[in-house]
């Protein structure tokens, strides 16, 4: 099932080229070419972003693309002479530089600055030394021009401004490429069968699919700005990149030789055009997405509930603001989630959202660890340290836990929020923080400060802006909504083979109180993937369940007469016998198939 590109927003270098104001949720087309011709036929057919290569060049000449790995020319003159004169100023859309960095006598800084000021966007690192095997490879490594000077090339373009597009081939590679903070990795899966002169790829289609799946999933969890995109390998015509794209929820594509050999103009239009039509297809599915997982799904939130919704409208209402915002709620809720959320739809979203856990810290150490140190402020300071609030200066600081925070520590943390002062332990210099607070507890603040456990004046302080997200068993309807969600994104990763959860285990998963909630449902549906040999989750594979403390059901009100009235109506009758049919039939006195063709028609099936 194709899944769509996940909503994120876009690099700035991308962003000033988005149609119709779209700036997040889009589908990436990225052309890797060698000629004006094939640039501005590539714009015509709807690309977002070139990039400017050697092989391409060499492509166009008739030779294999492996020749661009060749020491056969100045690959770098190459690219600036062909990228300055037929395509920068010739098309609107941002042109990547592909740098080479296996010339010992390219000073890679001194590149980068000529790049910047010729007006390229950035740089990609192709020709790249994932192609190479792995002799030739250790051997530019140990001379210091191998895949490590491909990263130090990635963090020197950061450092002025440009943007980066990364090409990795392993899960090492791509890490590397996500920690030295590329805007974009794409998985290069080798030479495609337009780059080999027709040879095949050693790559199954599905095989790239399930392989892009678990490398992109990795990856986001540590990095959920990064745009993830594929290329190459079994990957020739627009149906099988949709094909892997579709198994890898990948943000984009980038097309080679698979455009750039195509003789005529109108077939390169034609070819890119077709490309484009995967984003088409991607907006339709994400719209179904949306309405079946609902509104929430890009911030991670999902469902349908009313309490999942209003955690949403409110997410919208407060995240322009630059007040404190204060989340509560029980653990595995998704309040760290939520606090992400507020920091990529604030104004805020381009400086970082620096995390500080209250109760993961020994008191001896909160101070230093929101404010800093000075060298020698005690004993092991062996150096200065920044605080969370400077690291998170012009961003957001999201301190989860804050109910655990000692008497002492949160006198300190009321200074910083009423005037912005702070010191540094061991130093008397007044310094200033602009960094929005994002609060999260899993306490009772209210009864903390009733008892004196809790400051009065922070806990007001602090709850300016409130958002408490609903436990799971206030909002049973969403659980076949995460379940989908949880298949498609963590699941996949360690049992591709399952594909759905069976009647009766769903049965079991909408029955049960979940006290962990949406932690312990996850939990729940990873460890049963583990244990499942086909690609359905039946019960056998769940863990077994306490029984949930049975009580006495209320009487149900009889049904109003308004439509809207009577959804709730069925709506809280089914939860309050926990979605079981023929007791939820019984109690409202309705047969049960009068009771289906209800939940049919308000959507509640």
């Amino acid at each position: 099932m194709l899944t769509g590109p996940r909503r994120k927003s876009l690099p700035p270098w991308l962003r000033r080229t988005a149609t119709n104001g779209d700036q997040t949720g889009r589908f990436l087309i990225g052309a890797a070419i060698g000629v004006g011709m094939v640039a501005r036929s590539a714009e015509l057919g709807g690309a977002d972003f070139l990039i400017a290569l050697a092989v391409g060049r060499l492509r166009i000449q008739g030779a294999p693309s492996v020749a661009s790995m060749l020491p056969t020319h100045d690959a770098n003159a190459c690219v600036a002479q062909f990228g300055r004169t037929e395509i920068l100023g010739k098309v609107a859309l941002p042109v990547m530089f592909g740098v080479s960095v296996f010339d010992p006598r390219t000073d890679l800084h001194a590149l980068l600055d000529r790049i910047r000021d010729w007006g390229f966007a950035g740089v990609t690192n192709f020709p790249t030394s994932i192609h190479l095997d792995d002799r030739f490879a250790a051997a530019l490594s140990r001379q210091g021009l191998g895949f490590g000077r491909e990263i130090d090339l990635m963090r020197a373009a950061r450092a002025r401004g440009l943007g980066t597009v990364a090409y990795a081939r392993s899960e090492e590679q791509a890490a590397g490429m996500a920690e030295a903070g590329a805007d974009m990795l794409c998985l290069n899966f080798g030479w495609n069968a337009g780059g080999q002169a027709g040879l095949p790829s050693h790559l199954a289609l599905d095989d790239a699919g399930s392989q892009a799946a678990r490398l992109f999933g990795t990856l986001r969890r540590k990095r959920p700005d990064l745009l993830c995109v594929v290329e190459g390998g079994p990957i020739e015509s627009p149906e099988t990149a949709a094909d892997v794209c579709r198994a890898s929820a990948a943000d984009g594509y980038i097309g080679g030789s698979t455009l750039d050999r195509m003789p005529l103009e109108a077939a390169i239009v034609e070819a890119t055009s077709a490309y484009r039509s995967v984003a088409a297809l991607s907006r339709r599915v994400e719209a179904l997405q949306d309405a079946m997982l609902g509104d929430g799904r890009r911030f991670g939130l999902i469902g349908r509930s009313p309490g999942i919704r209003h955690v949403v409208r409110l997410i919208e209402r407060f995240a322009p603001t630059t007040m404190t915002v204060l989340l509560l709620g029980a653990n595995g809720t998704g309040k760290e989630l939520v606090a992400r959320a507020l920091h990529a739809s604030s104004g805020r979203a381009g400086r970082p959202l620096v995390t500080l856990n209250c109760a993961a810290l020994p008191r001896d150490l909160v101070e230093s660890e929101m404010f800093g140190h000075e060298k020698g402020a005690f004993t092991g300071a062996t150096r200065a340290r920044l605080g969370r609030f400077e690291e998170a200066e012009g961003g957001s600081l999201f301190l989860d836990e804050i109910g655990e925070l000692d008497i002492s520590s949160q006198a300190k943390l009321l200074r910083v929020l009423e005037n912005g002062a702070f010191e540094r332990v061991g130093s008397n210099q007044t310094r200033r923080a602009d960094a929005r607070i994002i609060c999260a507890t899993n306490r009772d603040l209210r009864e903390m400060v009733a008892t004196g456990r809790f400051r009065e004046d922070l806990y007001y302080r602090l709850n300016k802006l409130e958002i408490t997200l609903p436990p799971l068993s206030e909002r049973l309807e969403d659980v076949p909504a995460l379940v989908e969600h949880i298949l498609q994104t963590s699941v996949v990763a360690l049992n591709p083979r399952v594909r759905a959860v069976d009647g009766a285990a769903l049965r079991a998963l909408i029955a049960h109180s979940w006290p962990g909630n949406i932690r312990e449902l996850r939990n729940a549906l990873e460890r049963a993937a583990v244990l499942c040999d086909s690609d359905r989750i039946s019960v056998a594979h769940l863990p077994h369940f306490e029984p949930a403390v049975s009580t006495a059901p209320a009487a149900v009100a009889d049904p109003p007469r308004a439509e809207g009235g009577e959804r709730d109506w069925l709506l809280d009758a089914l939860r309050l016998h926990r979605f079981r049919r023929d007791e939820t039939a019984e109690a409202l006195g309705i047969a049960r198939k009068t009771l289906y063709n209800k939940m049919r028609r308000y959507k509640l099936l």
